[in-house]
């Protein structure tokens, strides 16, 4: 009685202090891609790089707008003086052979106007941030675009998994019927070591295939920087059904304003074209307004002096520097237009390429399912004449092996076309803005 009363509390004991008997094994987590790719966003090293490089385009723009900005700076000075001759020290101020200097200057400054050199600083500063910017996104859609296509990748291999899984299942029920029906007389020993041969191919193609999955998910954890979640986990199967893609003509004009590698172009232009006018400004004046406070003596208390004026500084000569600048400046806006039209061929042609791909992938798919139900049809007939003994374990080995094939062709034309559908999204500068930080 007492050890009936309780046995529920040493159960619950029990189930808290041996998990290692299965009793409280969880079940693998379910990760969906948008969960895969908030993962991969989260963690992967390239992106982090990427965010760090906007952050210092950023502290550029800020150190270029300082110079629109009054300048103070504080000098303190203390300094002993020796003089051979005690007259000259004592002309200086001096009792002796040596004494002490004491100085503290408070300067200010403030930029008025110098041809566009300061301001054409900092709209090349802000330019090359917008650059650094599109260069994150760029970022962001490769990162999408490998992440997509390694998650659809594990899918494929699971699903080849459950294809040899299959096979193999069918290869051991022939090999029970080829042996049964040679106890029985009906079939020659040939079906058993043909059945047995056959069902050692099979297994074979599903460690084959068992490899290749574990292969592709390391290769989707080193995209997500290691592994999702802590423990097993699995990916979430297809929802959604292949879809025709609209013309290309849209694609490709939605290409020309999503794709962050052109803006990028664009803006280094920008910065170009900045960069001239800060050169150019190099030709002419500064003007600036200075003052400055001191106190200086050669002993306390110190004396108090102040001064005040306009500088304006022009250099008359440089050996051809600035002229050296302009022309770095004006061969950069010209390479950099050569680099967006060398963009817009490319974008182009991605567009072009990923398009053909779904539509080649759709075909596959189509003729794939055609395959597949014929093979599904010859293998049903196979089976049914090897049954009835008329036919042999030739016939029905080639059946299966066509039925294997047939449903492996149509999972490999399932997934090329989601993975040219990653390409074309990514073609087109689509699949990376909700992901994108503002």
């Amino acid at each position: 009685m007492i050890f009936r009363q309780a046995f529920p509390l040493i159960a619950g004991v029990a189930l808290l202090c041996f998990p290692a008997l299965g009793l409280g094994a969880q079940a693998p987590t379910n990760l969906s891609l948008d969960q895969v790719l908030a993962i991969a966003v989260e963690r992967n090293p390239s992106l982090a790089q990427a965010e760090q490089q906007v952050r210092a385009a950023e502290a550029r723009v800020t150190q270029a707008v300082a110079g629109y900005l009054p300048q103070i700076s504080n000098k303190s000075l203390y300094n002993r003086n020796w003089y051979e001759s005690e007259a000259y020290a004592a002309a200086s101020g001096g009792s002796g052979n040596e004494f002490n200097t004491y100085q503290n200057t408070l300067s200010v400054s403030q930029y008025l106007y110098d041809f566009g050199a300061t301001s054409g600083q900092v709209e090349q500063s802000r330019h090359n941030l917008s650059s650094t910017r599109q260069q994150r996104f760029t970022n962001l859609a490769q990162l999408v675009q490998s992440v997509s296509k390694a998650y659809y990748d594990v899918l494929r291999k699971e699903e080849l998994v459950g294809v040899n899984q299959d096979s193999l299942r069918v290869q051991d029920a022939h090999l029970e019927q080829a042996q049964a029906l040679f106890e029985s007389g009906l079939k020659p020993k040939i079906d058993v070591t043909k059945g047995e041969a056959d069902r050692a191919k099979s297994r074979l193609n599903l460690i084959k295939a068992q490899y290749n999955l574990r292969t592709a998910k390391v290769t989707l954890e080193q995209q997500l920087g290691g592994p999702p979640v802590e423990g097993d986990y699995e990916l979430a199967p297809l929802t959604q059904s292949p879809r025709r893609p609209p013309n290309p003509e849209q694609l490709l004009d939605q290409a020309r304003k999503a794709r962050p590698e052109l803006a990028d172009a664009e803006a280094q232009i920008l910065a170009a074209e900045a960069s001239i006018v800060a050169a150019q400004g190099n030709y002419f004046p500064s003007l600036s307004l200075g003052a400055s406070y001191n106190w200086q003596n050669i002993e306390f208390p110190l004396l108090e002096s102040w001064q005040a004026g306009a500088t304006l500084n022009w250099s008359l000569f440089s050996g051809f520097k600035t002229q050296g600048q302009v022309n770095e400046a004006r061969a950069n806006r010209l390479r950099t237009k050569s680099l967006l039209r060398e963009r817009e061929l490319q974008v182009a042609k991605d567009v072009s390429s990923a398009y053909l791909s779904v539509n080649q992938a759709l075909e596959s798919i189509d003729t794939a399912r055609e395959g597949l139900r014929q093979a599904q049809e010859n293998m049903d007939l196979a089976e049914g004449r090897y049954r009835t003994g008329a036919g042999n374990a030739i016939e029905y080995s080639d059946a299966e092996l066509s039925l294997t094939q047939a449903r492996s062709d149509l999972v490999q034309a399932v997934y090329d076309y989601w993975q040219a559908r990653v390409d074309l999204d990514f073609a087109i500068g689509i699949g990376h803005q909700s992901l994108a930080k503002p």
